[in-house]
Order: structure tokens, then sequence, then C-alpha cells
């Protein structure tokens, strides 16, 4: 398996990589919702080449489609006071 921090800030952390059983896959993490989430660890999105969207708490529909609605969460929710690190592979 590999996995890749594609974009991280003080609030979100965006990783993508690529499972022998799941093929590619993406997520999304978010600070400000880790109390809010089940394991605490405030995942709101995974994605699956496999199975598709397993979690979707950002309020945009599945329909957008994973890169659409990856891109419109980060534009609207992300904290870039201080950029923790960047890959733009997602603007």
């Amino acid at each position: 398996m590999s996995r890749n921090t594609i974009y991280c800030d003080n609030r979100l952390t965006i990783v993508e990589g690529v499972d022998h059983v799941l093929g590619q896959f993406y997520q999304i993490f978010d600070r400000e919702l880790q109390h809010e989430t089940d394991e605490g660890e405030g995942l709101i999105l995974d994605w699956s080449s496999l199975f598709g969207f397993e979690v979707n708490l950002t309020g945009y529909p599945n329909s957008l489609g994973i890169e659409s609605l990856i891109g419109l969460y980060k534009t609207d929710n992300s904290d870039i006071s201080e950029p923790q690190c960047t890959d733009e592979k997602l603007n």
C-alpha cells in the first residue's frame, strides 16, 4: 500500500494512495471535527475505487465525483494561515 499526503494545513489533511485490495483511495481528515467522528480521528471522507464512498460527512453530494468534492471541501474549509505541507495535485 502506498499513501501520500497531497494537502495539509492547520485544519485539513488530504491523503491519496493505492492499496492492493481497495485500489486507489482518498481520505480527508478535518481536525475541527475530530470529536464528532466515530473514531475521533476526524475522518470525514473515505473513498476507494473498489467501494466508492464509505464515509462522506462533507455535506457535498457523492454525485460531484471524488476530485470535485475534495476540491470544493478544501476551498471552503482550508486554513491556509500557516500551511504545514502542500502538493497541489487537487486544486
